[in-house]
């Protein structure tokens, strides 16, 4: 079967690769089917240009992908549309984070015919086997789709456990496209090299965050370090990649296995930069595991700390160890590796004593760079069941967004929550010993001076897309 993938022009600057893609045009591929790969974003389509370049590829099946963003969302709707009211006769799939948050909601426009929730790959496929054999995808697990105008959904059945098996289609994504400034080939800003790509190396997260859209599930599912580090290898001689970002729910869930993948780096003098620009958990570093990394060429790690309140690091269920987390903070930033934080504000039943106490443990930690995210209930996640919101007060965009404030369920009024998260900002950031410390380990180009205007804008204004 002809099989399109496209990831829809949502008008964002952001245009990382779309690794995901990747994946199912890989799991497609070797199910025998003839895959093509359209990033209408990095190629800044508009949706009629889209839907053409679709038609004339005569696809079987159409697969859109979005994540989190109302942008996404829209975008890819509006080229499902299109496509449709174009004459388009092939099946219109949808898949991404965004379906396990809204799958039965884009199903019910009618401009979808079937989503796949979660991992993606076994779910596609196996409506890939479906059609072609004229059958129902009632028996698929994770699929939504439509019958006689009533939307349902097969529940899922767990998750791929051999994540080994699994492949990208890089040829089909042709990175060497995504290598240009101002592009973002992968989820951070701030890299030492332009020739950067994304990696997954493991699935899953074994901690139970109420906030976290738990997309992989929690049973942590790894790679084994020979697979990585071969694919490493592999990116390295045929697309000239200089950096790798590891892009993991939680990469250290397995201390040995991340000491064993850095240790292999360094056998095999892979001379990579490597960062971790998603978050990692602090309390499950250690002192060798942090050296190891440094010296298979580690520059960045991103720690995600979320609040520095004991009672609210119970709430959320994050439970991190502060006195570990303490420790791992100095010890990374002592190595000479840039440290960031990932901080969240708004938490329910926060009070404003609390948020500043949060702000204060990031004015007072090594960190070189510090990230104040409002807290949003997105749609699925645990958060959003227990502390449900009307619809009205986030506008119909609450879920979208960690930079911008359109919920709010704390305990302090949403413009004392404005001004105490620019507030962070600012004091962590325009600290001359702090801009000294990190301009000393941060990479000299350009895309860290875009950073740094991006955290100075971030310390006036919410942003979209960030």
């Amino acid at each position: 079967m002809k099989v399109v993938l496209v990831r829809p022009n949502a008008g964002l600057k952001s245009t990382y690769l779309p690794l995901g893609l990747g994946y199912i045009a890989g799991a497609a591929r070797s199910a025998g089917h003839d895959v093509t790969i359209l990033d209408a974003r990095l190629e800044r389509l508009p949706v009629t240009r889209t839907v053409r370049r679709i038609l004339d590829e005569r696809p079987d099946v159409i697969g859109l992908t979005a994540l989190y963003a109302r942008a996404e969302k829209e975008a890819a709707l509006d080229v499902a549309g299109v496509y449709k009211r174009e004459g388009g006769k092939a099946p219109v799939v949808l898949g991404g984070a965004l379906v396990s948050s809204l799958g039965r909601e884009m199903v019910a426009t009618g401009l979808i015919d079937l989503a796949v929730a979660g991992e993606g790959e076994a779910g596609f496929t196996g409506y890939l086997k479906a059609l072609e054999a004229g059958q129902a995808p009632d028996r698929i697990p994770g699929v939504i789709f439509s019958r006689d105008g009533v939307v349902q959904a097969v529940p899922r059945d767990g998750f791929i456990e051999d994540i080994n098996q699994l492949n990208v289609a890089w040829d089909l994504l042709r990175p060497e496209r995504y290598f240009s400034f101002p592009g973002r080939s992968g989820q951070s800003v701030i890299k030492k090299s332009h020739r950067c790509l994304p990696l997954f190396t493991s699935r899953g997260c074994p901690f139970g965050c109420i906030y976290c859209h738990n997309v992989f599930g929690r049973k942590f599912r790894a790679r084994s370090p020979e697979s990585v580090v071969r694919e490493m290898a592999m990116l390295k001689d045929t697309y000239g990649v200089r950096e790798i970002e590891i892009e993991d729910d939680c990469f250290n869930a397995d201390p040995d296995r991340a000491k064993a993948i850095a240790r292999r780096m360094i056998d095999e003098k892979l001379d990579l930069a490597l960062s971790f620009p998603t978050g990692l958990r602090a309390d499950r570093m250690d002192r060798e595991l942090i050296d190891l990394l440094k010296q298979a060429g580690t520059y960045r790690i991103i720690y995600a700390v979320e609040t520095a309140v004991p009672r609210l690091q119970r709430l959320i269920r994050k439970n991190l160890d502060f006195q570990r987390t303490d420790e791992m903070i100095a010890y990374t930033a002592d190595r000479g590796i840039m440290t960031g934080g990932f901080f969240m504000q708004g938490f329910p039943t926060e009070t404003e004593t609390e948020m500043r106490r949060t702000v204060d443990y990031a004015l007072g930690s090594k960190l070189h760079q510090a990230f104040f995210f409002y807290v949003n209930p997105f749609p699925g996640t645990e958060l959003a069941e227990r502390f449900p919101v009307k619809e009205a007060q986030n506008d119909g965009n609450g879920h979208m967004r960690y930079s911008v404030l359109r919920v709010n369920l704390s305990e302090v009024p949403s413009a004392t929550l404005w001004k105490i998260n620019k507030s962070a900002y600012r004091r962590f950031h325009f600290s001359i010993r702090r801009m000294w410390r990190t301009l000393r380990v941060a990479p000299k180009n350009l895309r860290t001076l875009w950073a740094v205007l991006v955290t100075l804008a971030l310390s006036f204004r919410d942003l979209e897309d960030f």
